[in-house]
């Protein structure tokens, strides 16, 4: 193999990675703008076509997320012209505080998420099995009930227990990282 196919192959690796870390949150951000989740998806095709075709571009060490969320925000601005002939769409300046507030709510959920993470580290280790038991696919509080001998009552209260205490670190987490 030579050197420039190693490096192209190193290069297509690299896009892959950043691109795999990113997808949900340009596509979730791509539906902010559009809402219709057909023609988000459609706009993030076309956004990975564009940041594989202008990844040469791409700053190494700055955030790929938010360049694909740049790229993505042209896209959808490209696919409003393409399509306003056909149907009745948001004004640009509409579009553009979406894209802002898309942006934001994306950034909050990321870090409600990681706080939430964070936070079921903390439990005891009997909560944090009932909550993460309760949210399995198909899981029910009967089940869990019935599963560890219990009243069903005394596990709702149980769960709301542990749900109040996550709640509770998350905002804690939240504001303790505003404040930084």
């Amino acid at each position: 193999m030579s050197g420039s196919e190693r490096d192209s192959d190193q290069k297509g690796e690299l896009f892959a990675r950043l691109l795999g870390r990113c997808q949900r949150k340009v596509f979730l951000y791509a539906l902010g703008l559009i809402h219709n989740a057909a023609d988000a998806e459609e706009v993030l095709q076309e956004t990975n076509i564009v940041l594989w075709r202008k990844f040469d571009e791409y700053e190494p060490g700055t955030s790929f997320e938010s360049w694909a969320c740049r790229v993505a925000y042209f896209e959808v601005l490209k696919y409003r012209e393409k399509t306003a002939r056909e149907r009745r769409v948001f004004s640009l300046e509409l579009v553009e505080t979406l894209a802002a507030e898309a942006e934001k709510v994306a950034d909050e959920f990321d870090d409600r998420r990681d706080a939430l993470q964070g936070c079921l580290t903390k439990l005891r280790d009997v909560d944090r099995k009932l909550v993460l038991n309760r949210y399995r696919p198909g899981a029910t509080t009967r089940g869990l009930a019935e599963a560890a001998g219990r009243s069903v009552q005394g596990t709702r209260k149980s769960l709301h227990r542990v749900r109040m205490t996550l709640l509770e670190c998350i905002q804690r987490t939240l504001t303790a990282e505003a404040r930084r």
